[in-house]
């Protein structure tokens, strides 16, 4: 097999986009045999998702943002040579990044070419079929780190979401919670929304705070949420991070989206047994009855 070093760079922030790449990272791995370096944002928490990942030699944090665009693209022009690379892979095409990787020394420069398919899971096994034709990239998403565990009635609601628009209401969540608190083998619910967004959500928070089965997680760090994401049974929340963290890690996951801002259903890619609501036609009663199903 012919070693390669090689670097891919993955500007995107989500974490549901950065499992997307696990089939190029896997597949590069199988044909060369070479670790591969990744460039990417810190977040979507690289470091941490990928730590055991046999196919990643080493991760590093690069700022991407517009802003000083002219002294972070001559950084990261510089990052690219450092490693004097056989092949870079660029797999979202802006200028700002296509320029210095065009100017670099690497002696195969590889980007994908503009995304017209909305949905970036299809969109990246199809550009990395036509850049590597000769690549076998199999569709797996699992996490190499996550280990599995005796799993008890403990749910897992994510009420939040990087796009606002996408979030169910939060008094659909109070009136979920609600019910959800009235089924007897339901041990814990862990409500998750991100720290800066406890205005948003204050009605739940001081609602449930004082109850002993309800655990809200905005303080906790991201390993912790990993680890209660994984102690639950069940993920319930909005079409986002979490959801794409579920399902890679073979939960049963019911994702709310909202067919306007969210056409396609990024994690069934990950884990097709995943159930989808959508928000626009969803009653709390029609998810209590399928988690009875579920659980029985």
């Amino acid at each position: 097999m012919d070693s390669k070093k090689i670097i891919l760079v993955i500007p995107y922030r989500g974490i549901g986009d950065l499992i997307f790449h696990l089939p190029l990272l896997r597949g590069l791995y199988d044909k060369y045999r070479s670790k591969i370096t990744i460039l990417t944002n810190s977040a979507n928490k690289a470091k941490f998702l990928l730590k055991k990942e046999v196919s990643v030699k080493k991760i590093e944090y690069i700022n991407f943002e517009r802003e000083k665009q002219i002294k972070n693209s001559f950084l990261f022009l510089k990052k690219i040579n450092s490693y004097k690379a056989d092949i870079c892979i660029l797999t979202a095409p802006t200028k700002r990044l296509i320029i210095p990787m065009l100017v670099s020394n690497v002696k195969r420069k590889i980007t994908f070419k503009k995304n017209k398919i909305k949905d970036l899971s299809k969109y990246i096994i199809s550009q990395s079929l036509i850049m590597f034709p000769n690549v076998k990239f199999k569709k797996k998403y699992n996490l190499t780190f996550i280990k599995k565990r005796k799993i008890y009635n403990k749910i897992f609601l994510n009420i939040d979401s990087h796009h606002d628009q996408n979030n169910w209401k939060e008094q659909n969540f109070i009136n979920l919670t609600d019910q959800l608190l009235k089924l007897k083998n339901i041990k814990k619910i862990y409500i998750n929304f991100s720290p800066n967004k406890i205005g948003t959500f204050k009605k739940i928070f001081k609602k449930f705070f004082k109850n002993k089965k309800v655990i809200f997680t905005f303080k906790n760090k991201f390993n912790i949420i990993l680890n209660i994401i994984n102690d639950c049974s069940h993920i319930i929340g909005n079409e986002s991070g979490p959801a794409c963290l579920g399902a890679a890690m073979n939960k049963k996951v019911f994702s709310i989206y909202d067919p306007k801002h969210t056409p396609n259903l990024s994690s069934k890619i990950i884990n097709k047994i995943i159930v989808y609501f959508n928000s626009k036609k969803l009653q709390p009663d029609k998810i209590i009855k399928k988690l009875l199903i579920e659980m029985n």
